[in-house]
């Protein structure tokens, strides 16, 4: 009770957000729109924003697809007709989150989001952002967040882009994009949809060659936002987001034939009102999610209808203090309703939190530092408060250190707690405490080569870690049963390069990724130091570009390291490299732009599995052809 009275009486005196840091503040039409609170509010967590050229000749493949192939992060995959999850600094898929405009996507029920069903088409501005964040965004952020947006441009002119796109294994899709705007209105669309047959070759485990076999899948998604001036000082600004997906799922390499077919529609909505002047920054939002699976298995007799709901009010506020200290503090409220056929009937899960944040910018000594503090509410457990701190501090002309500690949590899905028979309403939320520090180097050589490097070393330890275990009867239940040490290095660097009329750049990823269980259940003590499963010890990533006048070209190289598929360690996948390369050649004419473009990806025609008995396709080609306005 105290805290919730520190907070509310915090809300009501938070004085000023000035132009805080400058490069968080946007003009448009003399309008100053200050920036979300994980721009203002993040100094010294790390963000990575996928590259734009990356973005632009991979637009059309899938989020996953995207992140597999150009970063060193994690994605588990259940072949290209199943799901795929993320994972950030060994952690699970459902201790990463992913946001649509500030929105959690991760499903409640769940606690994961699929990234194989959302296309890069639809997106301007992609990032990762590392580390625990549970003080900003809330539950389910321990490991890292992806994060996807739009960029909104007033006084536009009309913009156009139609891309088209066909390859090996039945491969087809479309899309078209659209944006404009004025001196008071932005606008931007998306409409893509893919066919995709999956019918590509694979070894089996007799070692015979053969078609992957009932893998099609359908899907079509829609974005729309719309932003508004109101006046001076207010904004409107409005979102809806269309997916639907038609998939057969595909046999594993134990199985002769596979009758499951999954059928997912959600569409998410958000409507935000804000003001703001050179001094602070109000902003209320709401945003409704409505989720609906058919799932059917003949072979099994299952017919199973999932219907989820979720409705998410916000409430923000920013103010500067002087000319170095600004101030935030907000509160949220969220209504879940789930209609799955396993639980006892519909059922409601309530939610809030209250925050506040205070930030630092000396923009002398361009020392930047935040404390965010936070407690959220959900409805049957206690959730822990979550502060955390941050800050980047320059040591040298060219050299900088950033540090963060923070406390993170994760409540249980509506599954756990509610699913019959086995779900256990006395779970407790999982905990973590998150360490990292790092160093950035910005090098110049001449005026040949300008590099980035940037050096990372985290430690997060995370307690009542909720594992399925068997009980009574063949029953099994959720438990807080285990407590896991994660602990790395990440090295990420950026070289730019111009000779000779040649220009491009160097991406280079490499994550170190021991992720052990310390604590876990009587039946599995000797599973104690243990690489979790599905964790890679080590993950590479490469990118060389290069481009000269209209043509360009781009060499993509990932390794992928052993991952262990039982607890004991005992059985393993191999480790696996993937080298693609993409070509392409741009045209223009008196109004049109037209790329077209080659792709051949697992040139060396690697064999590999990211998922135990889940085959990976061998070398695949593709030409798509894109014409913008």
């Amino acid at each position: 009770m105290i805290r919730v009275v520190f907070f509310f009486l915090l809300s009501l005196l938070v004085p000023k957000l000035q132009a805080q840091v400058l490069d968080s503040v946007q003009s448009i039409d003399g309008v100053e729109i200050l920036a979300d609170k994980i721009s203002v509010f993040s100094s010294g967590l790390k963000i990575e924003k996928i590259d734009s050229t990356i973005l632009s000749i991979r637009q059309g493949v899938s989020i996953a697809t995207l992140l597999a192939e150009q970063s060193a992060v994690s994605v588990r995959s259940y072949s290209p007709g199943g799901i795929a999850t993320l994972s950030l600094r060994g952690t699970n898929s459902s201790q990463s989150g992913v946001f649509w405009n500030g929105i959690n996507l991760q499903q409640p029920n769940l606690g994961m989001t699929d990234i194989s069903r959302i296309s890069t088409f639809d997106f301007s501005d992609i990032s990762l952002q590392s580390g625990g964040a549970s003080a900003l965004l809330g539950s389910g952020v321990i490991g890292g967040s992806l994060h996807l947006s739009n960029a909104m441009k007033f006084s536009s002119p009309l913009q156009a882009s139609v891309l088209l796109s066909g390859g090996t294994a039945g491969k087809l899709g479309g899309a078209v994009k659209i944006s404009a705007g004025n001196s008071r209105l932005a606008y931007t669309g998306s409409l893509s949809g893919d066919w995709n047959k999956n019918n590509f070759w694979h070894t089996t485990l007799t070692g015979e060659k053969e078609r992957l076999e009932h893998a099609l899948v359908k899907s079509v998604s829609s974005i729309h936002q719309v932003e508004y001036l109101l006046n001076q000082n207010q904004k409107l600004k409005a979102g809806i987001w269309y997916q639907a997906t038609d998939r057969q799922i595909p046999p594993t390499l134990t199985m002769t034939q596979s009758t499951q077919q999954q059928w997912d529609k959600a569409i998410r909505s958000t409507l935000q009102w804000s003001y703001s002047d050179e001094k602070q920054s109000l902003s209320m939002r709401s945003a409704f999610i409505d989720e609906k699976e058919h799932y059917q298995n003949s072979d099994a007799m299952i017919d199973a209808f999932y219907h989820v709901n979720t409705f998410q009010a916000e409430f923000e506020y920013k103010r500067s203090l002087g000319k170095s200290f600004s101030i935030g503090s907000g509160a949220t409220a969220d209504v879940i309703r789930a209609d799955v056929p396993y639980y006892e009937g519909i059922e409601y899960q309530p939610e809030g939190s209250v925050w506040a944040a205070l930030a630092y910018a000396h923009q002398k000594s361009r020392i930047k530092s935040v404390l965010n503090l936070r407690q959220d509410f959900s409805k049957g457990y206690q959730v822990p408060f979550s502060p955390s701190f941050s800050a980047k501090i320059p040591v040298l002309k060219k050299v900088s250190a950033n540090v963060a500690i923070s406390k993170n949590f994760r409540v249980p899905t509506m599954n756990d707690k509610y699913w019959v028979p086995g779900g256990n309403p006395d779970l407790k939320p999982e905990e973590s405490l998150n360490m990292e520090a790092g160093l950035e180097f910005n090098v110049k050589s001449g005026d040949l080569v300008k590099s980035k490097i940037n050096i990372e070393y985290y430690n997060l330890l995370i307690d009542n870690l909720i594992q399925w275990v068997p009980v009574s009867s063949g029953i099994w239940t959720p438990q807080n049963v285990q407590k896991v040490w994660s602990h790395g290095i990440e090295i990420s660097s950026k070289s730019d390069m111009k000779y000779a009329g040649f220009s491009g750049y160097f991406l280079f990823g490499y994550n170190f990724s021991p992720s052990v269980y310390k604590e876990t259940t009587p039946d599995e003590i000797e599973n104690i130091d243990n690489q979790l499963i599905y964790i890679p010890l080590h993950k590479v990533q490469e990118t060389f570009y290069v481009t000269k006048g209209s043509w360009y070209a781009m060499f993509s190289y990932s390794l992928t390291g052993k991952r262990y598929v039982q607890s004991d360690n005992q059985k393993s996948l191999p480790s696996y490299s993937l080298l693609d390369l993409y070509g392409g050649k741009t045209f223009k004419s008196k109004k049109l732009s037209y790329r077209l473009q080659l792709e051949l990806r697992n040139l060396l025609n690697t064999s590999y599995q990211s998922v135990l008995y889940y085959p990976e396709p061998g070398r695949s080609f593709s030409i798509s052809l894109l014409i913008t306005k």
